[in-house]
């Protein structure tokens, strides 16, 4: 009687990590976000236009293949960690031009910072755009 006493505890154990192993699993690893805000642009060397609402866009985070789907660009993620999403990557586009994009999602206010850069293939040394994203995010169910 007394073996048994003390095997019911770790039996017991071992169901309750198996339920929170199965919770952690469950877990979505592609969220759809929906998003609304502002952007501001800056073409060249001119300053920054007056700041414009976005139309509300959807940004898929895909946590299995480690990207974020925003605008069209797949941008892999670089670091994920209880309150953030950072993203980042290089990718040319038509015409030889390139657009580096970097940013971050704040997990517990749902608010995205992203930055486009546009590069044009003719001007090596200057940017043709920059545009800056600030989204207010929320789950797209």
């Amino acid at each position: 009687m007394r073996g048994r006493l003390h095997t019911t505890p770790v039996a017991l154990l071992l169901l309750v990590l198996a339920g929170h192993a199965r919770a952690t699993e469950n877990e979505p690893k592609v969220i759809t976000l929906s998003c609304d805000g502002m952007l501001t642009a800056t073409y060249g060397d001119n300053k920054a236009a007056v700041p414009q609402s976005v139309p509300k866009s959807s940004v898929i985070v895909n946590l299995d293949e480690q990207n974020i789907f925003f605008l069209g660009y797949v941008v892999p993620i670089e670091d994920v960690d209880g309150a953030c999403i950072h993203f980042g990557g290089r990718q040319i586009v038509d015409y030889g031009f390139s657009v580096e994009i970097s940013g971050n999602i704040d997990r517990p206010s749902g608010r995205m910072d992203t930055t486009l850069v546009m590069s044009d293939p003719t001007q090596p040394a200057a940017n043709a755009a920059t545009i800056h994203y600030v989204l207010a995010c929320k789950d797209a169910e």
